[in-house]
């Protein structure tokens, strides 16, 4: 039986604490503070927060003593402790907002600068698996380059600022990148910052340097100095992606002559064994035409037909040849599609003529395609789908394989394979039928029941469907 609530006993902790005076009660919550970890977290976080708020409107030397504080984390930057230095940042936000609003722009670039630095420094090592670190830099930045906008900043101290900035952390922390900040610098601020990264780039150990090359492609992309970043590109050219987007950049500004030299610079550059970039071949047949080699480009795409014989590489060939050579184009992909699938193999594994199967299909041609796979003696797997592909307009050719789609699934000797067995019985049942041979559908059954009456479970399956 339930107590009422009135006879419950009321917990005594809210009036003793109400009686106690401030100095006994600030002693107990200090002592409680000493003894829980996270009690003390909390509650220094809170203290921090309120500086903040008491220095809102007072001389810029509180602020920033206040903001240096609430940028101090109060403890290990775990989950719960990055949660709680998230709630110290974002206070820092919303004073420096205020602030700005006020009309102390100059301030606030100071102030978020040094947020900025501080706040990166701790964020390292912090796990913020919430994201709440995350989208708070987020604001950090933005109110950053908001300050910049009102005030009047030394152009070539910011952009100095802002390079030692870019280089100390990852591409992906940094919200708002040079292309940003571009208007607020103008040409010199950008030259500023373009000085102090040469500087570095130029160094041997940081020469080549992926975060500095990131930086430099940035700074060159927002300038549009396509010369100064094909130079950067070029620092790094272990992939051929490099080459190719060298050659895209170059391409885009009419220099077409260029972009091919680099194109074929890529393939060249390839190791042995791997063969050539396809998107490099790609590049090179579109652009061919506009340097007076538009026979090349016919080469090139045989070239990586040849290695990767898919129905993509034959449409590229087909697309660069001139109209009145497609169908020669595509009877010699057609001969060397063939010619592949009769190489004989050792690999069990392996099937040749796969790429002439999976050619005509997507051509559309589902007749070749059957009569390449038994010409080729095709693994049964591939044989299956194209007799399911065919079936509605071929149904007796699909007969023998269904057929043995049932044994297999049968030697299987699972539920589940059971399962699938009886699917394909009553698949097979209806092609008899609709083949005008219904009986041959009762004496499938009969045959699977008589030669594995032992199997429990596929009997089960089968007086389940009715069959």
């Amino acid at each position: 039986m339930a107590r009422d609530s009135a006879s419950e006993p009321r917990d005594p902790l809210p009036g003793y604490l109400s009686g106690l005076d401030h100095a006994a009660l600030v002693g107990l919550l200090l002592e409680a503070a000493a003894v829980d970890q996270e009690l003390g977290e909390r509650l220094r976080s809170a203290a921090v927060r309120a500086g903040l708020r008491k220095a809102v409107g007072t001389d810029p030397a509180a602020s920033e003593a206040a903001v240096d504080a609430a940028l101090r984390p109060v403890g290990p930057l775990d989950d719960p402790g990055a949660r709680l230095y998230a709630e110290q940042i974002g206070a820092v936000v919303g004073v420096l907002r205020r602030i700005l609003a006020d009309g102390g722009a100059d301030l606030v670039v100071r102030l978020a600068q040094q947020a900025l630095e501080r706040f990166g420094a701790a964020a390292v090592r912090a796990d913020d698996s919430s994201g709440e670190l995350s989208a708070i830099a987020g604001d950090l930045a933005e109110l950053h380059l908001a300050a910049c906008r009102e005030s009047h900043p030394d152009v070539a101290e910011l952009a100095r600022w802002l390079a030692v900035r870019h280089l100390k952390v990852d591409q992906e922390d940094v919200p708002f990148g040079i292309d940003a900040y571009a208007q607020v610098l103008g040409d010199s601020g950008l030259d500023a910052y373009s000085s102090t990264l040469t500087i570095f780039w130029d160094q041997t150990e940081a020469a080549g340097d992926p975060a500095l090359a990131r930086r430099l492609e940035a700074l060159h992309t927002t300038r549009g100095d396509i010369d100064a970043l094909v130079a950067v590109l070029a620092s790094d050219l272990g992939h051929p992606s490099r080459h190719l987007r060298i050659a895209e950049l170059l391409a885009a500004e009419g220099r077409v002559a260029e972009a091919v030299d680099w194109a074929e610079r890529g393939l060249a550059a390839a190791p042995d064994g791997r063969g050539p970039d396809a998107l490099l071949l790609a590049f090179l047949a579109e652009h061919y035409g506009a340097v007076g080699r538009s026979d090349e480009a016919v080469a090139r795409l045989r070239e990586q037909f040849q290695r990767r014989p898919d129905h993509d590489a034959y449409l590229a060939l087909a697309a660069a040849a001139p109209p009145d050579d497609r169908s020669q184009q595509r009877e010699w992909a057609l001969s060397e599609l063939h010619r592949r699938a009769a190489r004989p193999t050792t690999r069990s594994w392996e099937n040749p003529a796969s790429p002439l199967i999976e050619f005509l299909v997507a051509d559309g041609d589902l007749d070749a395609a059957w009569a390449a796979a038994r010409q080729y003696a095709v693994p049964h797997r591939a044989l299956l789908r194209l007799a399911q592909l065919r079936v509605a307009t071929h149904p007796g050719d699909a007969v023998p394989v269904y057929r043995q789609e049932i044994d297999i699934r049968i030697e299987e000797q699972s539920r589940e394979s059971f399962q699938a067995a009886v699917g394909w019985i009553m698949r097979l049942g209806d092609l008899y039928r609709q083949l005008g041979t219904p009986e041959e559908a009762g004496r499938l059954v009969a045959e699977i029941r008589a030669l594995h009456r032992t199997k429990g479970s596929l009997m089960t399956e089968l007086d389940a469907r009715g069959l």
